[in-house]
């Protein structure tokens, strides 16, 4: 009786799958293609270390080219471990650096798995670091004899790199040169971003130029971004002069305006230092005000010389009508300027307006921007004027005092700048927050305290 055996078709598929396996020729082995070629050619290339060249050298050569040459970090990290089992005789006389540790010891080393670290030994083959001698039963090993010399040996071979010693130099000394040129560059491009803020600063406080400043920032800002991690050196060359020649295009803007400006100036000298009725010495105890006529609207103050358009009512008249004095001024100023006394007896005018130009340079006020306000609301009004907005600016209230003192001088110019109720409603605010402090923790400013503390010893 015949004997029969029936298979479905999966196994049938499945037997036949299996067959087919083991006629593949390569299968189990490590795959050879355009990379393990090019690292085969490398190695049959080397013919030893030249004289005074070291394999600690020829390692240090690869560190230094790695960043000028796109290889991953942990591809130098395994080679400096592979790197550790070689020996300095193995690098001479034509031998084949060979190094033979399993996976397993290198993943320890490495702390990785072993599959990163084949994952790792492909890559290295791939950018042409070493090769691959494979012994006939697959494993890798080795003997050295008693000197040290390598006898026999299988696994990784290391000549690739004593090979292109002389490219990874190359690359290094061009990279170094580049980051040194790139580094110039980059100065080059903080300064102008520097000097264009100082511009646009210049032009905001100015009143003119503005649109081309902050056009002149949107590029620049623009240009620091994309140069961030750019090496072209001939395109961040481009750009950096781009935006310089752009700074001193709006530098030549600014200095027409300021130009501008001084030509379209009437009169003579208006910086309190030059003023005829301005007194420097502290024994002068009052300071007059140039009087004034009526022209069309318009208060025009008599200097001697040439006439100044004024407006008809000045900020020094409405500060009178206030009541505000010397000594309602000193006690505002005194946490500016301690030096200040503290009375109409003890303080002239003269001192307050020195100060208040002294403190407004400090402040980052232009000279021009204080010029107009003396000339727009007399040396008492622009000094009360500058005390107001530093006042302001310490509290956090203003954030750019030369926009506001300028913002100051036009609605002077207009009559619709209250000064008086301004100041009465800033000491107000001032003495609030002494009852504060005092409720607070028991203190009390010392600029609050001392103003009333002489008007008693006085009355007393």
């Amino acid at each position: 009786m015949d004997t029969h055996i029936w298979t479905t078709s999966g196994e049938n598929a499945r037997r036949g799958a299996g067959v087919a396996a083991q006629r593949m020729p390569g299968r189990g082995l490590r795959k050879h293609g355009r990379e393990a070629a090019a690292a085969n050619t490398l190695t049959e290339a080397f013919r030893g270390l030249d004289a005074g060249v070291t394999r600690s050298m020829a390692l240090g050569a690869l560190k230094r080219a790695r960043p000028y040459m796109g290889i991953p970090p942990r591809i130098v990290a395994l080679m400096d471990t592979l790197f550790k089992y070689s020996r300095d005789a193995d690098w001479r006389g034509g031998r084949i650096p060979t190094v033979w540790p399993s996976n397993e010891a290198l993943a320890r080393e490495l702390e990785v798995s072993v599959r990163q670290v084949q994952n790792l030994l492909r890559q290295a083959e791939a950018l042409g670091l070493l090769s691959f001698r494979d012994s006939p039963n697959g494993k890798r090993g080795g003997c050295r004899n008693a000197q040290g010399d390598i006898i026999w040996a299988y696994g990784i071979i290391l000549a690739p790199m004593g090979t292109r010693y002389q490219e990874f130099s190359d690359h290094a000394h061009i990279g170094a040169e580049e980051d040194g040129h790139l580094k110039r560059l980059k100065r080059r491009l903080e300064a102008v971003r520097r000097k264009l803020r100082m511009l646009t600063q210049a032009a905001m406080d100015n009143g003119f130029g503005e649109r081309e400043a902050w056009s002149a920032m949107d590029v620049v800002l623009m240009a620091t971004n994309q140069m961030r991690n750019n090496r072209d050196i001939a395109l961040y060359t481009a750009c950096v002069q781009q935006q310089e020649a752009c700074a001193s295009a709006l530098e030549a803007t600014l200095n027409d305006g300021f130009a501008a400006l001084d030509r379209s100036r009437e009169g003579p000298e208006t910086s309190c230092w030059h003023e005829p009725d301005f007194t420097h010495s502290t024994t002068t105890n009052q300071l007059h005000t140039a009087k004034a006529v009526t022209c069309r609207g318009l208060a025009v103050r008599r200097s001697g010389a040439e006439d100044v358009a004024q407006p008809i009512a000045t900020v020094e008249e409405e500060m009178a009508a206030h009541g505000v004095g010397l000594g309602f001024i000193s006690e505002l100023a005194y946490e500016l300027h301690p030096t200040l006394r503290l009375s109409d007896e003890d303080c002239s005018w003269g001192e307050v307006v020195s100060v208040a130009e002294r403190l407004s340079h400090q402040a980052g006020i232009s000279g021009h921007a204080f010029h107009e306000a003396v000339r727009v609301m007399g040396q008492r009004g622009a000094a009360a004027s500058v005390i107001v907005t530093l006042q302001k600016y310490r509290r956090g209230d203003v954030h750019r005092p030369g926009a506001y003192l300028r913002g100051m001088s036009r609605k002077a110019t207009s009559g619709t700048l209250k000064l008086g109720p301004t100041l009465h409603g800033l000491r107000d605010a001032n003495r609030s927050q002494a009852m504060k402090c005092l409720a607070d923790t028991g203190t009390i400013p010392i600029g609050a305290m001392l103003p009333g503390l002489l008007r008693k010893a006085k009355q007393g």
